[in-house]
Protein backbone atom coordinates (compact mmCIF):
# COMPACT_ATOMS: atom_id res chain seq x y z
CA UNK A 1 0.00 0.00 0.00
CA UNK A 2 2.86 2.70 0.89
CA UNK A 3 4.91 1.97 -2.46
CA UNK A 4 1.81 2.18 -4.33
CA UNK A 5 1.15 5.82 -2.25
CA UNK A 6 4.52 6.84 -2.82
CA UNK A 7 4.00 5.76 -6.65
CA UNK A 8 0.47 7.94 -7.52
CA UNK A 9 0.27 11.38 -8.80
CA UNK A 10 1.94 14.44 -7.34
CA UNK A 11 -1.16 15.56 -6.27
CA UNK A 12 -1.42 12.78 -3.30
CA UNK A 13 0.74 13.36 -0.39
CA UNK A 14 0.85 10.23 1.36
CA UNK A 15 1.19 9.80 5.18
CA UNK A 16 1.51 6.87 7.15
CA UNK A 17 0.28 6.09 10.69
CA UNK A 18 0.65 2.83 12.88
CA UNK A 19 -1.83 2.24 15.55
CA UNK A 20 -0.97 -0.14 18.47
CA UNK A 21 -2.82 -1.06 22.37
CA UNK A 22 -1.61 2.25 23.68
CA UNK A 23 -1.94 4.88 20.72
CA UNK A 24 -4.73 7.68 22.05
CA UNK A 25 -6.72 9.69 20.26
CA UNK A 26 -4.35 12.88 21.47
CA UNK A 27 -1.31 10.99 19.97
CA UNK A 28 -3.49 10.25 16.69
CA UNK A 29 -4.28 13.95 16.39
CA UNK A 30 -1.04 15.79 17.24
CA UNK A 31 0.62 13.82 14.18
CA UNK A 32 -2.13 14.67 12.12
CA UNK A 33 -2.21 18.29 13.17
CA UNK A 34 1.53 18.66 12.98
CA UNK A 35 1.24 18.20 9.27
CA UNK A 36 -1.48 20.63 8.22
CA UNK A 37 -1.54 24.19 7.26
CA UNK A 38 -3.88 27.00 8.19
CA UNK A 39 -6.34 27.80 4.90
CA UNK A 40 -8.20 30.57 7.01
CA UNK A 41 -10.06 30.76 10.91
CA UNK A 42 -10.45 27.26 11.73
CA UNK A 43 -9.56 25.38 8.43
CA UNK A 44 -7.02 23.26 8.01
CA UNK A 45 -5.13 21.25 5.54
CA UNK A 46 -2.06 20.11 3.29
CA UNK A 47 -0.66 22.77 1.08
CA UNK A 48 -2.53 24.20 -1.79
CA UNK A 49 -3.14 22.19 -4.47
CA UNK A 50 -2.12 19.01 -2.31
CA UNK A 51 -4.37 15.93 -0.97
CA UNK A 52 -3.06 14.03 2.07
CA UNK A 53 -3.80 10.23 1.02
CA UNK A 54 -3.14 8.77 5.20
CA UNK A 55 -2.88 5.05 5.65
CA UNK A 56 -4.09 3.58 9.07
CA UNK A 57 -1.98 0.14 9.64
CA UNK A 58 -3.52 -2.22 12.62
CA UNK A 59 -6.80 0.05 12.70
CA UNK A 60 -8.43 -1.73 15.16
CA UNK A 61 -5.47 -2.48 17.59
CA UNK A 62 -6.26 0.30 20.20
CA UNK A 63 -7.62 -0.78 23.27
CA UNK A 64 -10.78 -0.60 23.74
CA UNK A 65 -12.51 1.55 27.18
CA UNK A 66 -14.82 0.59 29.63
CA UNK A 67 -17.66 0.92 27.05
CA UNK A 68 -16.30 0.04 23.91
CA UNK A 69 -15.10 3.06 22.46
CA UNK A 70 -11.32 3.13 20.51
CA UNK A 71 -10.75 6.51 20.56
CA UNK A 72 -8.20 6.84 17.71
CA UNK A 73 -11.33 5.68 15.71
CA UNK A 74 -14.06 7.60 17.52
CA UNK A 75 -11.69 10.85 16.35
CA UNK A 76 -11.38 9.41 12.63
CA UNK A 77 -15.16 9.13 12.71
CA UNK A 78 -15.89 12.70 14.01
CA UNK A 79 -14.03 13.71 10.40
CA UNK A 80 -15.58 11.57 8.50
CA UNK A 81 -18.93 12.33 9.77
CA UNK A 82 -18.37 16.19 10.53
CA UNK A 83 -15.09 17.31 8.55
CA UNK A 84 -13.01 18.14 11.24
CA UNK A 85 -12.28 17.33 14.95
CA UNK A 86 -11.90 19.82 18.15
CA UNK A 87 -8.66 21.91 18.52
CA UNK A 88 -6.73 20.71 22.10
CA UNK A 89 -6.14 23.36 23.57
CA UNK A 90 -8.91 26.02 22.83
CA UNK A 91 -11.86 23.24 22.13
CA UNK A 92 -12.73 25.06 19.48
CA UNK A 93 -13.70 22.84 15.98
CA UNK A 94 -11.18 22.86 13.47
CA UNK A 95 -12.18 22.02 10.10
CA UNK A 96 -9.97 19.80 8.02
CA UNK A 97 -10.20 19.83 4.36
CA UNK A 98 -8.59 17.62 2.06
CA UNK A 99 -7.93 14.66 3.71
CA UNK A 100 -8.66 10.75 2.65
CA UNK A 101 -8.02 7.30 4.39
CA UNK A 102 -6.73 4.31 3.97
CA UNK A 103 -7.16 1.75 6.40
CA UNK A 104 -5.55 -1.51 7.23
CA UNK A 105 -6.21 -4.52 9.70
CA UNK A 106 -6.70 -7.87 10.53
CA UNK A 107 -9.47 -10.14 11.67
CA UNK A 108 -10.21 -9.46 15.60
CA UNK A 109 -8.49 -11.44 17.99
CA UNK A 110 -5.27 -11.96 18.89
CA UNK A 111 -5.03 -8.53 20.70
CA UNK A 112 -7.30 -6.90 17.32
CA UNK A 113 -10.64 -5.68 18.32
CA UNK A 114 -13.56 -5.52 16.38
CA UNK A 115 -14.90 -1.78 14.78
CA UNK A 116 -18.12 0.24 15.03
CA UNK A 117 -20.17 -0.22 12.40
CA UNK A 118 -20.51 3.12 12.00
CA UNK A 119 -16.83 3.71 11.51
CA UNK A 120 -16.71 0.85 9.07
CA UNK A 121 -19.74 2.71 7.17
CA UNK A 122 -17.37 5.13 5.89
CA UNK A 123 -14.72 2.54 4.02
CA UNK A 124 -15.46 0.60 1.00
CA UNK A 125 -14.34 -3.00 2.47
CA UNK A 126 -12.03 -5.07 0.11
CA UNK A 127 -11.53 -8.29 2.15
CA UNK A 128 -8.34 -10.59 1.18
CA UNK A 129 -8.51 -13.91 2.26
CA UNK A 130 -6.14 -16.74 3.01
CA UNK A 131 -4.35 -18.06 0.17
CA UNK A 132 -5.20 -21.91 -0.10
CA UNK A 133 -2.13 -24.22 0.19
CA UNK A 134 -2.57 -24.59 -3.89
CA UNK A 135 -1.63 -21.11 -4.14
CA UNK A 136 0.78 -20.65 -2.06
CA UNK A 137 2.49 -24.06 -3.61
CA UNK A 138 2.44 -21.84 -6.80
CA UNK A 139 4.19 -19.10 -6.07
CA UNK A 140 6.54 -20.71 -3.54
CA UNK A 141 7.43 -23.62 -6.41
CA UNK A 142 8.11 -21.47 -9.22
CA UNK A 143 10.79 -19.26 -6.85
CA UNK A 144 12.09 -22.53 -5.73
CA UNK A 145 12.46 -24.39 -8.90
CA UNK A 146 14.12 -21.28 -11.04
CA UNK A 147 16.64 -21.23 -7.88
CA UNK A 148 17.56 -24.45 -8.05
CA UNK A 149 18.54 -24.99 -11.45
CA UNK A 150 22.03 -24.70 -10.89
CA UNK A 151 21.87 -27.34 -8.45
CA UNK A 152 22.17 -31.27 -9.56
CA UNK A 153 19.48 -32.92 -10.82
CA UNK A 154 18.90 -34.68 -7.84
CA UNK A 155 17.98 -32.10 -6.16
CA UNK A 156 16.09 -30.22 -8.57
CA UNK A 157 13.65 -33.18 -8.72
CA UNK A 158 13.02 -32.35 -5.26
CA UNK A 159 11.48 -28.87 -5.71
CA UNK A 160 7.97 -29.87 -5.50
CA UNK A 161 8.46 -31.82 -2.62
CA UNK A 162 10.32 -29.14 -0.77
CA UNK A 163 7.75 -26.48 -0.93
CA UNK A 164 4.67 -28.79 -0.52
CA UNK A 165 6.30 -30.18 2.73
CA UNK A 166 7.03 -26.41 3.63
CA UNK A 167 3.53 -25.28 3.30
CA UNK A 168 2.46 -28.24 4.84
CA UNK A 169 4.85 -27.18 8.27
CA UNK A 170 3.38 -23.96 7.88
CA UNK A 171 -0.43 -24.65 7.87
CA UNK A 172 0.03 -27.58 10.56
CA UNK A 173 1.82 -25.31 12.89
CA UNK A 174 -0.23 -22.20 11.99
CA UNK A 175 -3.48 -24.56 13.02
CA UNK A 176 -1.94 -26.61 16.28
CA UNK A 177 0.32 -23.97 18.15
CA UNK A 178 -2.07 -21.34 19.07
CA UNK A 179 -1.41 -18.75 21.18
CA UNK A 180 -2.10 -18.96 25.08
CA UNK A 181 -1.24 -16.29 27.93
CA UNK A 182 2.02 -18.10 28.70
CA UNK A 183 2.69 -18.25 24.63
CA UNK A 184 1.23 -15.24 23.63
CA UNK A 185 4.12 -15.42 20.26
CA UNK A 186 2.89 -18.09 18.83
CA UNK A 187 1.32 -16.49 16.33
CA UNK A 188 2.14 -17.42 12.72
CA UNK A 189 1.47 -15.59 9.41
CA UNK A 190 3.10 -15.54 5.42
CA UNK A 191 6.35 -14.14 6.26
CA UNK A 192 7.48 -16.83 8.34
CA UNK A 193 6.29 -19.00 5.85
CA UNK A 194 8.38 -17.10 3.24
CA UNK A 195 11.34 -16.61 5.53
CA UNK A 196 12.04 -20.49 5.13
CA UNK A 197 12.18 -19.44 1.57
CA UNK A 198 14.58 -17.11 1.78
CA UNK A 199 16.71 -18.76 3.86
CA UNK A 200 16.71 -21.88 1.46
CA UNK A 201 17.89 -19.41 -1.55
CA UNK A 202 21.24 -18.92 0.63
CA UNK A 203 22.13 -22.03 -0.29
CA UNK A 204 25.31 -22.52 -2.62
CA UNK A 205 25.46 -25.47 -5.48
CA UNK A 206 29.56 -25.33 -4.92
CA UNK A 207 28.83 -26.72 -1.29
CA UNK A 208 25.27 -28.68 -0.98
CA UNK A 209 25.92 -31.30 -4.06
CA UNK A 210 23.48 -33.63 -2.57
CA UNK A 211 19.45 -34.34 -1.71
CA UNK A 212 20.65 -34.83 1.97
CA UNK A 213 22.73 -31.51 2.50
CA UNK A 214 19.93 -29.48 1.20
CA UNK A 215 17.25 -31.61 3.30
CA UNK A 216 19.52 -30.71 6.55
CA UNK A 217 19.58 -27.39 5.05
CA UNK A 218 16.02 -26.98 4.92
CA UNK A 219 15.57 -28.65 8.60
CA UNK A 220 17.71 -26.29 9.85
CA UNK A 221 15.71 -23.29 8.42
CA UNK A 222 12.35 -24.64 9.91
CA UNK A 223 13.91 -25.00 13.01
CA UNK A 224 15.10 -21.32 13.06
CA UNK A 225 11.84 -19.84 11.78
CA UNK A 226 9.39 -21.76 13.85
CA UNK A 227 11.13 -23.93 16.46
CA UNK A 228 13.37 -21.52 17.91
CA UNK A 229 10.01 -19.37 18.70
CA UNK A 230 8.78 -22.80 20.84
CA UNK A 231 9.28 -22.92 24.72
CA UNK A 232 8.73 -26.13 26.08
CA UNK A 233 10.13 -29.43 25.36
CA UNK A 234 6.65 -30.71 24.25
CA UNK A 235 6.39 -28.67 21.67
CA UNK A 236 9.83 -29.46 20.48
CA UNK A 237 9.09 -32.66 20.08
CA UNK A 238 6.20 -32.10 18.47
CA UNK A 239 7.50 -30.34 15.82
CA UNK A 240 10.44 -32.74 15.25
CA UNK A 241 7.69 -35.32 14.72
CA UNK A 242 6.46 -33.52 12.20
CA UNK A 243 9.50 -32.99 10.32
CA UNK A 244 10.27 -36.59 10.52
CA UNK A 245 6.59 -37.29 8.86
CA UNK A 246 7.59 -35.34 6.41
CA UNK A 247 10.96 -36.71 5.70
CA UNK A 248 9.64 -40.40 5.84
CA UNK A 249 6.65 -39.51 3.77
CA UNK A 250 7.51 -36.89 0.89
CA UNK A 251 11.53 -37.86 0.36
CA UNK A 252 11.59 -41.32 1.73
CA UNK A 253 14.22 -40.41 4.18
CA UNK A 254 14.28 -41.24 7.60
CA UNK A 255 15.30 -38.53 10.03
CA UNK A 256 19.13 -40.16 10.88
CA UNK A 257 19.69 -40.71 7.32
CA UNK A 258 19.21 -36.26 7.07
CA UNK A 259 20.16 -35.36 10.47
CA UNK A 260 23.49 -37.87 11.28
CA UNK A 261 24.40 -36.97 14.60
CA UNK A 262 22.72 -38.15 17.84
CA UNK A 263 22.17 -34.85 19.27
CA UNK A 264 20.30 -33.90 16.15
CA UNK A 265 22.37 -30.33 16.43
CA UNK A 266 22.32 -29.16 12.99
CA UNK A 267 24.13 -25.49 12.54
CA UNK A 268 24.83 -23.60 9.57
CA UNK A 269 26.86 -19.58 9.25
CA UNK A 270 28.86 -18.06 7.18
CA UNK A 271 31.08 -16.90 9.38
CA UNK A 272 33.51 -20.27 9.85
CA UNK A 273 36.56 -18.71 7.99
CA UNK A 274 36.93 -15.98 10.37
CA UNK A 275 36.72 -11.93 9.76
CA UNK A 276 39.63 -12.13 7.43
CA UNK A 277 37.74 -14.60 5.01
CA UNK A 278 37.40 -12.72 1.08
CA UNK A 279 34.13 -14.52 0.96
CA UNK A 280 31.09 -15.41 3.03
CA UNK A 281 29.16 -18.47 2.26
CA UNK A 282 26.00 -19.75 3.70
CA UNK A 283 27.09 -23.36 4.70
CA UNK A 284 26.88 -26.49 7.21
CA UNK A 285 29.73 -25.95 10.11
CA UNK A 286 30.51 -29.56 10.83
CA UNK A 287 33.77 -29.71 12.68
CA UNK A 288 32.08 -28.37 15.75
CA UNK A 289 35.63 -28.33 17.71
CA UNK A 290 36.44 -25.91 14.78
CA UNK A 291 33.25 -24.14 15.14
CA UNK A 292 34.31 -23.07 19.17
CA UNK A 293 37.58 -22.25 17.99
CA UNK A 294 36.41 -19.88 15.54
CA UNK A 295 33.39 -18.49 18.06
CA UNK A 296 36.41 -17.64 21.16
CA UNK A 297 38.71 -15.98 17.99
CA UNK A 298 35.42 -14.21 17.51
CA UNK A 299 35.18 -12.98 21.37
CA UNK A 300 39.04 -12.44 21.63
CA UNK A 301 38.85 -10.05 18.93
CA UNK A 302 36.04 -8.12 20.14
CA UNK A 303 37.52 -8.01 23.93
CA UNK A 304 40.58 -6.58 22.09
CA UNK A 305 38.49 -4.06 20.34
CA UNK A 306 35.94 -2.90 22.85
CA UNK A 307 36.74 -1.14 26.28
CA UNK A 308 33.89 -3.55 28.04
CA UNK A 309 35.38 -6.78 28.02
CA UNK A 310 32.98 -9.66 27.93
CA UNK A 311 33.71 -12.84 29.83
CA UNK A 312 31.82 -15.39 28.07
CA UNK A 313 32.46 -19.50 28.24
CA UNK A 314 31.14 -20.71 24.75
CA UNK A 315 29.41 -23.86 25.45
CA UNK A 316 26.94 -25.10 22.85
CA UNK A 317 23.88 -23.71 23.80
CA UNK A 318 25.86 -20.31 23.47
CA UNK A 319 27.02 -21.19 20.59
CA UNK A 320 24.04 -21.93 18.80
CA UNK A 321 22.06 -18.71 19.94
CA UNK A 322 25.29 -16.86 18.27
CA UNK A 323 24.70 -18.84 15.52
CA UNK A 324 20.64 -18.04 15.47
CA UNK A 325 21.70 -14.38 15.78
CA UNK A 326 24.12 -14.21 12.99
CA UNK A 327 21.70 -15.95 10.81
CA UNK A 328 18.98 -12.95 11.19
CA UNK A 329 21.87 -10.27 11.21
CA UNK A 330 23.05 -11.42 7.67
CA UNK A 331 19.47 -11.19 6.22
CA UNK A 332 17.86 -7.91 4.43
CA UNK A 333 16.28 -6.48 7.32
CA UNK A 334 16.46 -8.89 9.62
CA UNK A 335 15.30 -8.29 12.95
CA UNK A 336 15.48 -10.58 15.92
CA UNK A 337 13.29 -10.48 19.43
CA UNK A 338 15.28 -12.27 22.07
CA UNK A 339 13.28 -13.20 24.80
CA UNK A 340 14.88 -14.83 28.01
CA UNK A 341 15.07 -14.15 31.93
CA UNK A 342 17.90 -11.50 33.12
CA UNK A 343 21.06 -12.05 33.01
CA UNK A 344 20.62 -15.21 30.21
CA UNK A 345 23.42 -13.72 27.81
CA UNK A 346 21.05 -11.77 25.67
CA UNK A 347 23.00 -8.88 24.71
CA UNK A 348 26.23 -9.98 25.11
CA UNK A 349 25.77 -12.75 22.98
CA UNK A 350 24.03 -9.93 20.06
CA UNK A 351 27.12 -8.21 20.68
CA UNK A 352 29.28 -10.86 19.50
CA UNK A 353 27.41 -11.81 17.03
CA UNK A 354 27.09 -8.47 15.68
Amino acid sequence: VTQYMASISSEYMPISLIFSAATSSNQTQDILDSKMEKRRQRVYGPPIGKIYTVFVDDLNMPAREKYFAQPPIELLRQWMDHGGWYDLKTLQFNKVVDLTFIGAMGPPGGGRNPITARFKRHFSLINQTDLSAASLQQIFLTIVRDFLTSFADEIQVCAEALVSSTVEIYRTIAAELLPTPSKSHYTFNLRDLSKVFQGLLNADPRRISAVDGFLRLWVHENRRVFADRMVCAEDHAWFTTLLTRLLRDNFGKSWHEVVSNAEGRLVFGDYIGGSGADTKVYDEIIDMDRLVNVVEEYLEEYNNEKKNRMKLVMFNDAIDHVSRICRVLRQPQGNALLLGVGGSGRQSLTRLAA
